[in-house]
């Protein structure tokens, strides 16, 4: 019932990373993605926050391609999750349990940064498009106004994307997207919890905290915190 992308960007100041996801249940934002400095995860299907959680701290002293195969060799009930995710070492991993259920799959481009993953999909195309989408968009990456590739609107174009191509079989009530960047803004991490279109509202959600950034300056940081 869900589709996500996991994502690494090379940018000036460091690697950036994120995660992509929407699916046909509540506040999957709260579940499924986790980023950090060192990766970006993934944990779907019938989903085990552990997975996300222990794999996005393992990130700190192994590579993805050890610390999710480790994890799922833990879980009893494995067959029956996704999980998936890129490091900052190039690696990328990405595993679809035999009982997920139909359309399920997943993606692994190791060479360019991208791992997705989907179940209960109305097919296949929804993981091509997605990914396809993100990956055009680098061209067009700016940078500004932080060094994060322009990750946050470039993932909401492949969900939107992945939607388009058939998505989640049952339709999408939420969608979030998280970003870990070497600078930080609020527009990293939007949830979207529960709406007839949780694509669209993320979008116009990251557009308005966009405008607001411009105007954030340093002398209104210092009004605001002082």
């Amino acid at each position: 019932m869900t589709f996500s992308l996991c994502v690494r960007e090379e940018t000036p100041a460091g690697p950036a990373f994120g995660v992509g996801v929407a699916t046909d249940a509540p506040a999957v934002g709260a579940l499924a993605p986790y980023a950090s400095h060192r990766g970006a995860v993934s944990t779907q299907s019938f989903v085990n926050v552990r997975l996300g959680r222990r794999g996005i701290r393992l990130l700190d002293d192994v590579g993805v391609e050890t610390a999710l195969p480790g994890l799922l060799e833990r879980d009893d009930d494995s067959d029956m999750r996704q999980l998936h995710g890129v490091d900052d070492e190039g690696g990328a991993f990405a595993f679809t349990g035999d009982s997920c259920e139909g359309w399920c799959g997943h993606l692994v481009r190791e060479e360019e940064g991208v791992t997705a993953a989907g179940n209960m999909l109305a097919n296949g195309d929804t993981l091509d498009a997605a990914v396809d989408t993100f990956l055009d968009g680098a061209a067009g990456a700016s940078n500004d106004p932080v060094p994060d590739a322009d990750l946050v609107p470039r993932l909401i174009d492949a969900l939107e994307a992945g939607r388009d191509a058939g998505g989640d079989k049952r339709g999408h009530s939420s969608a979030a997207v998280l970003v870990k960047a070497p600078k930080t803004t609020a527009y990293h991490d939007l949830r979207v919890d529960e709406h007839d279109d949780p694509i669209a509202e993320i979008r116009r959600v990251y557009e308005a905290a966009e405008d607001a950034s411009g105007d954030f300056t340093e002398e209104k940081k210092g009004r605001i915190f002082d």
